[in-house]
């Protein structure tokens, strides 16, 4: 625009990487190990005992054996899929200004966001299973069984884990001369499993049934980036930058989700309609500003302040230089669930039932008072089987937020031509601000809201010296 103001701008498309995977197949049909099965049916009966630990025997590995029919009556944890994988797409744009003001100061505004799709759901939350119990067949189970809806009912979770007559027996049975499976080791073999075996979409699978973790995340990030600059001249330089920020998305992982799964602590309600799951993201900071300032103390020889000092005050108070970088942001949200979750295939969340979501108090009172941050009162339990209406995270409760100032002095001492002595002083949480860590947040837990550690560390002190030849 002119010689003091540019306009910058830009746009991008990226993709994710590459899906292909070589993960290794662990399942009975590639691989088989034995563990001591104490029951079949949620400790209705005993099976193994401590005197005969493996009733069934050592069963082998079922190769080929069984062509497509491999790993039938057992959990699959492979991840097998026939869908098709897509690469993540990243969308990023952003416009900025910039001005340089007088006294060297450089003052830049940017609005900058992204667009993602056809993310991968964390590598923990549960997404890679096929076999969920339908949302469907869970309301018409609560509808016949708990029609009142009361919330110390346990009616369907007990017929979930109850045992019923298996159809598969006649498959697995070693006394049928046509059975096609011999799998001493399967639950199908038994006359009854699992009732919640046969509502899942593959029952001849007992549990989990695994394909590629989900590629349907999206996310969302808009923000508005403050950068000021001023360069080193008059004793002091210093560089801060401030951004407004919101960003939600419906899974929120680390670096990579494949591999490490982070922050995945709010997983899923229901599978069946992971689109409900869209909520403020678990890394949503709205506001941070980092602070860095350098200032030489203008006292000594060729300063401001005692231009002429004689040599020796001039070693002890001239000279020194003071640094501080300071760092403030904004809590990151929380994310609620039950003491007593009772909902198959699916982290259960509470019921919000009023707005007052917290009590009021800061991190500091709640923890100097044992006085719980969250308010008991208007979180409820959904009841068994019920999903939970509250959001993945909450926008309106988050974490204890960042006040962090950093501190360092030094002077340098000229023996001779070429060779000096550098003293330094550093002081890492110079004001000793506490962090506390989130409180419990484990609705119906008698610990819910309480705030009992903090993180990080105290204020951690460094003196050195330097010697320069």
């Amino acid at each position: 625009m002119d010689s003091k103001t540019v306009v910058r701008g830009g746009a991008g498309v990226y993709y994710g990487l590459n899906v292909a995977t070589n993960f290794q197949f662990t399942g009975t049909a590639f691989g088989n190990f034995t563990p001591i099965r104490f029951t079949k049916d949620n400790f209705q009966t005993r099976f193994a005992t401590l005197a005969n630990p493996f009733p069934s025997g050592a069963p082998r590995a079922q190769g080929t054996k069984y062509g497509s029919l491999a790993v039938w009556g057992f959990p699959n944890s492979n991840s097998l899929d026939t869908g098709t994988a897509r690469n993540a797409e990243i969308y990023q744009w952003n416009l900025g200004l910039q001005h340089l003001f007088p006294g060297q100061i450089v003052i830049g505004a940017d609005y900058s966001a992204s667009r993602s799709t056809h993310l991968p759901f964390s590598s923990f939350s549960g997404t890679a299973n096929r076999n969920f119990l339908p949302s469907a067949i869970r309301s018409t189970l609560v509808e016949e069984l708990n029609p009142t809806h009361d919330v110390t009912s346990t009616a369907v979770s007990d017929f979930l884990n109850g045992t019923v007559a298996n159809p598969f027996q006649s498959l697995f049975d070693p006394s049928n001369p046509n059975a096609l499976f011999n799998e001493p080791d399967s639950i199908y073999g038994d006359s009854e499993i699992p009732a919640i075996n046969l509502l899942r979409p593959f029952p001849q699978f007992d549990g989990s049934f695994s394909g590629l973790t989900r590629l349907s995340a999206v996310s969302f990030y808009n923000s508005l980036q403050v950068r000021f600059q001023k360069r080193a001249g008059h004793y002091i330089s210093f560089e801060g930058n401030y951004t407004l920020s919101k960003s939600t998305d419906n899974s929120s992982a680390g670096a990579n989700s494949f591999i490490t799964g982070l922050l995945s602590s709010g997983n899923p309600q229901v599978f069946d309609n992971l689109r409900a799951e869209h909520a403020i993201s678990a890394n949503d900071a709205t506001h941070r500003m980092v602070l860095a300032t350098i200032a030489e103390v203008p006292v000594g020889r060729g300063r401001w302040i005692g231009r002429d000092m004689n040599r020796v005050l001039d070693a002890i108070a001239g000279g020194w230089s003071i640094s501080t970088i300071l760092t403030f942001q904004t809590g990151t949200p929380l994310t609620l669930g039950l003491a007593d979750a009772r909902l198959a295939d699916g982290q259960q969340r509470p019921d919000v039932i009023c707005p007052q979501l917290s009590t009021g108090l800061s991190y500091h009172a709640a923890a100097a008072t044992g006085q719980p941050i969250l308010n008991a009162a208007c979180f409820g339990d959904p009841g068994d089987q019920v999903p939970g209406n509250a959001p993945r995270y909450f926008s309106n409760l988050r974490s204890n937020g960042i006040h962090n100032s950093d501190l360092s002095f030094s002077k340098e001492f000229v023996i001779r031509e070429g060779m000096k002595l550098q003293i330094r002083g550093e002081f890492f949480n110079f004001t000793n601000t506490p962090r506390f860590a989130s409180p419990n947040t484990a609705v119906g837990d008698s610990q819910f809201g309480l705030v009992t550690s903090t993180l990080g560390s105290p204020r951690h002190t460094q003196i050195g010296l330097r010697f320069e030849f």
